[in-house]
């Protein structure tokens, strides 16, 4: 697959201002958004909407005890896929719930298994994510440490 130059320039741009590796943020936009087929509302990570700020709601599936659930979600909006990667990095970089992932940093395969548990359902996630990474050596775009 090709990455987009926007992509990779946002993925890039987030983190230098979040030090989340951008090769992580890439997978997890292709993962999420089958490559950038699925990014309704500019938001290709599937973030959930905060409380009064754009939204849309969707059906879609979450793993509950190791099995998939159809259900609705309401899901951010974006302006732009770059705010998206900036929200997306700074949910990583500050949540207290990924402090152990960037405490792994720089080693991107800590920081995705750490990440992994808590940001998505599936059990299954850290490694796809990583399979990504690999696959399409991402961690070119890493620019060496993330940190």
């Amino acid at each position: 697959m090709i990455i987009p130059s926007q992509i990779i320039a946002a993925a890039q741009q987030s983190m230098r201002h979040w030090s989340v590796p951008a090769s992580v943020s890439i997978a997890q936009w292709a993962l999420e958004s089958a490559w950038g087929v699925h990014a309704p509302g500019n938001n290709p990570f599937g973030i959930k909407a905060l409380p009064g700020r754009p939204s849309q709601t969707f059906a879609t599936h979450e793993c509950v005890h190791g099995h998939m659930v159809a259900c609705t979600q309401t899901f951010a909006q974006f302006e732009t896929i770059g705010e998206a990667f900036d929200v997306h990095a700074r949910l990583l970089a500050s949540a207290p719930v990924y402090a152990g992932a960037m405490q792994a940093l720089p080693s991107v395969p800590k920081f995705v298994a750490a990440m992994a548990v808590h940001y998505a359902t599936d059990p299954l996630y850290a490694g796809k994510i990583m399979s990504i990474i690999r696959a399409h050596s991402l961690t070119q775009y890493d620019g060496g440490s993330a940190r």
